[in-house]
C-alpha cells in the first residue's frame, strides 16, 4: 500500500500539547484530501478547473477574473455559487449549469482515487485512535462516494462512523462553512468542544473555529503552518508522525492502567 513521502513531523509555535488534544477528544474529524491521502498529488486540479470554467462560461457568459485565473476546482465551485449565482443575473444563468460543473469535479475525484497515496502514518494513527475508543468521521469538500470507495479499498472505512462529503444540492455548505463539521458533531451526538478537527487547509481551520471545534493542522507547507498558528490553531504539525506517536503513547498508557486494575 503506497504512502506519500514528505518531511519529518514537527510542531511549530506556541501550541497546546498533542497529548492533551488527543486525550481530551472524544472524536476526531478528518479532512480527506491531505490528512488521509494525497488525492490530487498525482492529478492536479487544473484540468478540472479549466473544464468547469469552459462549461459555465458557455452558459453564463464572462467569468470574474478571480474565477478565470483559479486552478482550484473546489474554490471555483464555491465562488460560482456564492458570488455569481446569487447576483441579479441575466436570464439563462441556470442552477443546472452549476450542478453540471459539480458533476465534473466529482468525475475527476473518481479518477484521482485510483492512484492516490495514503498519507504517511495515517493507518497507524487511525489504528491507535480506534484502540483508544476515539470515534472518527470524515468531513470533506470532496464528494462522499469517492471518499467511501477509497477508504474501503484501503481497509480504512471501518474506522469511520460518518463520511460527510460535498453537498451536491448546496455548494455554499463547503468548508470554510461549518455545516459539514457541525453535521458530523450532530451525527456523533457529541458537543463541538469534545471533538478535534484535523485538516491541512485554512478552510478546515475556519470551519472548525466557526463550529467551536478544536483544530489540529497538518501540512508540510511552512507558510501555511505559520498562518494556521497565527490564526489560532490549537496545534500544527508538518506530518502525522508526531500525532501517531502521541496516540500510540496514550494507547500504551491505557493498556498499562487496564493491567493495573
Amino acid at each position: 500500500m503506497r504512502t506519500r513521502q514528505n518531511s519529518a513531523g514537527r510542531t511549530d509555535g506556541r501550541q497546546k500539547s498533542l497529548h492533551g488534544l488527543l486525550a481530551a477528544a472524544q472524536a476526531v474529524l478528518f479532512d480527506f484530501d491531505g490528512p488521509v491521502c494525497g488525492l490530487f498529488a498525482r492529478n492536479p486540479t487544473a484540468p478540472a478547473a479549466k473544464e468547469i470554467q469552459d462549461l459555465v462560461r458557455a452558459d453564463w457568459g464572462e467569468l470574474p477574473p478571480s474565477v478565470e485565473q483559479s486552478q482550484d476546482s473546489h474554490g471555483i465551485l464555491r465562488a460560482l455559487r456564492q458570488d455569481m449565482f446569487e447576483e441579479a443575473s441575466p436570464a439563462g444563468r441556470r442552477l443546472e449549469t452549476l450542478q453540471r460543473a459539480e458533476d465534473v469535479v466529482t468525475q475527476y475525484e473518481w479518477l484521482a482515487i485510483q492512484d492516490a497515496d495514503l498519507e504517511p502514518h495515517v493507518e497507524e494513527l487511525l489504528g491507535h485512535l480506534s484502540h483508544l475508543g476515539k470515534r472518527m468521521a470524515v468531513v470533506s469538500n470532496n464528494a462522499e462516494e469517492p471518499i467511501r470507495k477509497y477508504l474501503d479499498a484501503n481497509g480504512l472505512l471501518r474506522h469511520f462512523e460518518a463520511v460527510i462529503g460535498r453537498d451536491h444540492d448546496e455548494l455554499r455548505n463547503m468548508k470554510p462553512n461549518p455545516y459539514g463539521v457541525l453535521r458530523a458533531v450532530d451525527l456523533l451526538d457529541l458537543s463541538p468542544g469534545s471533538c478535534l478537527m484535523v485538516g491541512d487547509q485554512l478552510s478546515d481551520l475556519h470551519a472548525a473555529e466557526s463550529a467551536g471545534v478544536p483544530f489540529l493542522g497538518t501540512t508540510d507547507n511552512g507558510q501555511r503552518r505559520a498562518e494556521m498558528s497565527a490564526l489560532g490553531a490549537d496545534s500544527v504539525v508538518a506530518t502525522l508522525e508526531p500525532v501517531a506517536a502521541c496516540a500510540k503513547s496514550l494507547a500504551e498508557r491505557a493498556v498499562q492502567r487496564s493491567d493495573q486494575d
